[in-house]
C-alpha cells in the first residue's frame, strides 16, 4: 500500500512507518463527542474531560506492528491529534490554537473486551489502551497549512473521516467536540506543564467498531467548503 494519497507529498508528510522522534508524552481524551459516549453506554462528561495516557512504545506509523490479543475485540477510534509547539506552563490558561504546532489524524486502538472487564471491576484500564502498536499516528501537518485564505485557523471548517476496507466507519467535525482544544490544553496544564512535542489525542466520534489484522484503512481530512483547500488522505494497514 502507499502510505499517502495526496495531490502533492511535502517532505513533512512522507513517513508512514516510524513516528516522529519529537514526541515526548501522549495524552488522550475520552468521551469528547456526545454520540460516541452514548454508543458505549456512557454519559457524556459535563464538568471536566476524561483523560488517560498511552506509552511512547505504543506509538506506530501508518505501517507498523500491532500486537493482537489471542481473544477479544480491537476497536478503532479515529481522532484529531494535536502536537504542542511550545511549553505550556503549569496553570496556564490557553485561549487559542496558537500553541499548537501541527495536526495529525490518528487511531486509538482499544482492547474493548479487556477494557470492559477492567471497568466492571473498578480497575484502571490503561492496559486495554496502551499496547504495542495501539497508537497509530498519521503525518504531522503544520497548523498554518490549514489556514483559510491566509487568515486565522478556523477549527469549525475541519472535518475528518475513517474508512476501513473502503467502508466509511467514522466521520466528524471538530466543532462537535464537547471540550474544544484550548479547553483541553488548559485542563491538562492544571496538573502538569505541557512540553513541545507532546501529543494530545482529542477524542473519537461515533462509529467505533472492530478492526482486525490485515484490514486496510484510510484516514482523511475532509472539507465541506470549496474555499477551504486542505484535503488529504492517508492509507495504512493493520
Amino acid at each position: 500500500l502507499k502510505g499517502l494519497l495526496a495531490r502533492n507529498q511535502p517532505s513533512h508528510m512522507m513517513s508512514t512507518t516510524a513516528p516522529p522522534a519529537s514526541v515526548k508524552n501522549i495524552y488522550c481524551i475520552g468521551r469528547n463527542y456526545v454520540e460516541h459516549a452514548y454508543e458505549l453506554g456512557n454519559e457524556p462528561p459535563k464538568e471536566e474531560p476524561v483523560v488517560f495516557i498511552k506509552s511512547l512504545s505504543s506509538l506506530r506509523g501508518l505501517k507498523g506492528n500491532t500486537a493482537f490479543a489471542e481473544s477479544g475485540r480491537i476497536h478503532h477510534e479515529l481522532e484529531l491529534v494535536v502536537q504542542i509547539a511550545e511549553q505550556i506552563p503549569l496553570n496556564s490558561h490557553v485561549e487559542s490554537w496558537n500553541v499548537v504546532g501541527s495536526l495529525a489524524l490518528g487511531l486509538d486502538l482499544t482492547l474493548r473486551d479487556k477494557q470492559s472487564a477492567l471497568k466492571a471491576k473498578g480497575l484502571p484500564w490503561t492496559i486495554s489502551k496502551s499496547f504495542q502498536g495501539s497508537t497509530i499516528l498519521g503525518p504531522l501537518v503544520p497548523l498554518n497549512e490549514f489556514y483559510k485564505n491566509g487568515e486565522d485557523f478556523s477549527p469549525s471548517s475541519l472535518s475528518f473521516e475513517l474508512r476501513v476496507n473502503n467502508e466509511v466507519r467514522q466521520k466528524a467535525n471538530v466543532a462537535q467536540m464537547i471540550f474544544p482544544v484550548p479547553h483541553l490544553l488548559t485542563f491538562l496544564a492544571t496538573y502538569q506543564p505541557l512540553e513541545p512535542g507532546d501529543l494530545v489525542y482529542t477524542g473519537t466520534p461515533k462509529g467505533v467498531s472492530t478492526i482486525v489484522k490485515g484490514d486496510e484503512f484510510t484516514m482523511s481530512w475532509v472539507t465541506n467548503d470549496d474555499n477551504y483547500g486542505y484535503a488529504e488522505a492517508y492509507e495504512g494497514v493493520l
